[in-house]
């Protein structure tokens, strides 16, 4: 059995391998608990609202109609993945997911980008089964999600039409790192989703370039999208929690949210 000593070496390695995480060199801000519960706090004023701001996306209900829809016409999916977790919400979902729809999937630029230019579906995940989709552009979610404890886990995907690649993604959408992850702040979400359509835009004009043979446009797109999944991961690499954060933080922003979580 590997002692903790050796654990500690040989995890940042495996992260690293699957792109997962960020060079250790990084100026961050360190943990604010004041600013987290403010944002759980505004989670709570929405769900009690009961307006459900997020469903101003028209969600597609069947993932199966809403790959048909993409294809048709070429538009990418915007993907939603939550855990479903019993608790106050009308909608149950973890508290992760709950952060992530408040505060970014019910900001009007971000809903206006969605609805103009991709087709949205919502992918539920049930605790103890696998990842219930396996496109090729989700493999490593679904990875991530198996060594994962199910409890929270949640984020976003733009995903290419033919469900070969994303487009931009989330990152992780952990409490750890709710202060600086755009998977809670509206506008880097935003200038994620313009990101994503600018590629999804530059591979539409690959597709119809003129002066090439099929055979150049197949290694064109092919080297592009090589670029892209390049770029989409490394602007997707988890990070270590903060300086300052802890456990016990976290448990609390849990009770906060009416969630009952045992150590």
């Amino acid at each position: 059995m590997l002692g903790y000593s050796a654990l500690k070496g040989i995890i940042p390695i495996l992260l690293a391998n699957f792109g997962l995480l960020l060079p250790l060199v990084s100026a961050r801000e360190p943990w604010d608990q004041g600013e987290a519960k403010k944002m759980v706090s505004k989670v709570l004023e929405v769900e009690k609202a009961g307006k459900l701001p997020w469903n101003r996306i028209p969600w597609r209900i069947h993932v199966a109609n809403a790959v048909k829809e993409a294809r048709s016409t070429g538009k990418p999916l915007f993907v939603f993945f939550y855990v479903l977790q019993e608790g106050p919400p009308k909608e149950p979902c973890g508290l992760e997911g709950r952060l992530l729809r408040t505060h970014v999937l019910s900001d009007s630029k971000v809903i206006g980008v969605i609805k103009a230019h991709c087709v949205p579906v919502k992918i539920q995940l049930k605790k103890g089964q696998d990842y219930p989709i396996d496109w090729a552009a989700l493999k490593k979610w679904a990875t991530a999600y198996k060594f994962s404890n199910g409890r929270g886990f949640t984020g976003c995907s733009v995903v290419s039409s033919d469900l070969a690649i994303e487009f931009g993604n989330s990152g992780f959408a952990r409490i750890s790192e709710m202060l600086e992850s755009r998977a809670f702040d509206p506008k880097e979400f935003h200038a994620l989703l313009v990101r994503a359509m600018e590629r999804v835009n530059e591979e539409r004009s690959l597709r119809v370039q003129r002066g090439i043979s099929d055979a150049e446009r197949k290694l064109e797109i092919e080297r592009f999208r090589q670029g892209v999944t390049r770029a989409v991961q490394s602007e997707s690499r988890r990070k270590f929690p903060p300086e300052g954060y802890s456990l016990e933080q976290a448990l609390e922003l849990y009770r906060m949210a009416g969630i009952v979580v045992s150590k």
